[in-house]
């Protein structure tokens, strides 16, 4: 037996809902412009169908919904939260920042807002500010691998390397899978001059993800500092043979 239509503005919400649960954006869509139908000033369907478009990359009529949600519901959470992630998205970093504000103003420990505005600080060279995100974040999820590998990135771009070393073991205690942590921590320790352990460290990038072109160059780099040019040869060919460009200039 099929479900009976729904008849309400708040039921095709909740049909709206049931199709994003699993991935079904177009109806969620299709859903939530029911109820509009109903009520135009219905905010929380143009918040949902806002994700909806989020959810389907189309980030632009995402905005669009959250702008019309911020109207009718200014202080709403939520919104503010997913139009900032939506900015990401966009690389718009300041808009995306001034929602997170807006977002911690409403929710003072929201840890995500906190993760977010603190990544859109590291894509404006702002490392100072993301440190000081990440810190909030991790404050109120101590248990965040990100925060402790972003606040790890931040770190060794100001040249802290010690504190970048000490977020990405951290970090890789809770996520000791993720290559990227390892090739990180990797080039901090090549920085340092401390060869036998970034080789370690891009070793195990490797281990992890033999496709990484990056891990290929600078472990080939390290070999060069450690005398073993052969096998920085070989490391070269490998990271140009998956098109990193400086291993085709050094070949």
């Amino acid at each position: 037996m099929e479900s009976p239509q729904p008849q309400t503005k708040e039921q095709w919400v909740q049909e709206g809902n049931a199709h994003a649960t699993f991935h079904e954006y177009q109806q969620a869509i299709a859903a939530y412009e029911q109820a509009l139908r109903l009520d135009p000033s219905y905010a929380r369907a143009y918040h949902n169908r806002g994700a909806a478009y989020a959810d389907l990359n189309e980030y632009q009529r995402a905005i669009a919904d959250f702008d019309q949600a911020l109207r009718l519901a200014p202080d709403s959470t939520a919104t503010h939260y997913n139009r900032g992630t939506a900015y990401v998205a966009l690389n718009e970093y300041q808009q995306a920042i001034a929602d997170f504000d807006h977002t911690l103003r409403l929710d003072p420990s929201n840890a995500h807002a906190y993760y977010n505005r603190g990544t859109a600080y590291v894509a404006l060279n702002e490392y100072q500010q993301a440190i000081a995100d990440f810190d909030q974040t991790l404050r109120f999820d101590p248990n965040s691998a990100d925060a402790y590998y972003n606040r790890g990135n931040a770190h060794a771009a100001i040249h802290e390397c010690q504190q970048a070393i000490a977020d990405f073991d951290q970090a890789l205690r809770l996520d000791p899978s993720n290559a990227h942590i390892y090739h990180n921590r990797g080039a901090v320790y090549a920085t340092l001059q401390d060869y036998q352990r970034a080789l370690a460290d891009f070793d195990q990038t490797l281990a992890l993800d033999p496709t990484h072109a990056r891990a290929h160059y600078h472990r080939g780099r390290v070999l060069q500092h450690l005398g073993r040019q052969a096998e920085a040869h070989h490391a070269f060919q490998q990271a140009e043979s998956l098109g990193y460009q400086e291993a085709r200039e050094i070949l």
